[in-house]
């Protein structure tokens, strides 16, 4: 792992602050001077608060933060996201648990293992163990996208436990953290739509639909921003669901319709099921 100091010191002149106030309340200004002349390394506490104080991402003043099991966890995650959570399982199953050995790496294996837990093998009481090991180093950094989603899982956890007081706590705080992040690569962009989904999804099983709604709407103005399709379909399914149960007919039926026709578009063949049982609030 290298510090490229030189875009520490170019996103610091774009954000417009000087090396001390880049260094106010984190560190010296020697320790930002040595950073972006030399290339030293502070501590990774340091670090991650000048991450979080210039909006940048690890990865985008830091080389060598690959790591081998990067395909291997990419095609977990899309499986995660899609809800293919049997997939997800047996592609997890297949790590090398040896190679796991880096403190991102173990991360981003107790997220998905969490997630699968929930949503292969029924296992709350599992899944919780793997979101607070997740948790607990977050934490420590709370702009940190895992940080948001472990929040998430921890909420479906307990709401499959039924101890819908602690669902709701970790959804407000996952909301928190959403509030204030900004993501800066595609990969980022993605999991936080689908995080904003899954609470939108959570509220609804909590017969919370302002709630509901306004998650769903928050996601959608992201996704039109992008002129992105990700997620769209589903999420104006949410926010029908949302309307009706607001008693918001007009508002339903169309969302309900936009939805339809974004099935098409996406080819997503299980929401167009799902909607033709509606087709009474749809037509």
């Amino acid at each position: 792992m290298r510090l490229l100091g030189d875009k520490v010191k170019q996103y610091r002149k774009q954000k417009n602050l000087s090396q001390q106030e880049l260094a106010e309340g984190i560190c010296t200004q020697a320790t930002v001077s040595l950073m972006e002349k030399k290339n030293k390394v502070p501590s990774i506490k340091i670090i991650l608060q000048i991450c979080r104080r210039l909006n940048v991402s690890l990865g985008d003043i830091l080389a060598g933060m690959g790591s081998s099991l990067d395909e291997q966890f990419d095609r977990i995650s899309r499986a995660v996201r899609s809800g293919d959570y049997a997939d997800a399982s047996r592609l997890l199953d297949q790590l090398n648990m040896a190679s796991v050995q880096n403190a991102f790496d173990r991360e981003r294996y107790h997220y998905y293992r969490g997630f699968v837990e929930l949503g292969a093998h029924q296992q709350p009481d599992e899944a919780i163990f793997h979101f607070n090991l997740l948790l607990h180093r977050s934490y420590r950094m709370p702009w940190d996208l895992y940080a948001i989603v472990g929040n998430v899982g921890m909420a479906a956890a307990y709401l499959e436990r039924k101890e819908y007081e602690k669902a709701h706590y970790y959804l407000r705080e996952a909301m928190t953290y959403l509030d204030n992040y900004e993501w800066h690569e595609k990969e980022e962009f993605c999991r936080l739509i689908w995080a904003r989904y899954r609470i939108a999804q959570l509220y609804l099983q909590l017969e919370q639909p302002q709630l509901v709604n306004e998650n769903a709407e928050a996601a959608l103005r992201v996704v039109k921003q992008q002129a992105s399709l990700y997620l769209i379909d589903v999420l104006y399914e949410l926010k029908g669901e949302a309307e009706t149960a607001l008693l918001a007919a007009p508002a339903a039926k169309r969302s309900f319709s936009i939805a339809k026709t974004l099935a098409l578009v996406t080819h997503n063949v299980a929401l167009q099921q799902r909607l033709a049982t509606q087709a009474t609030v749809v037509d």
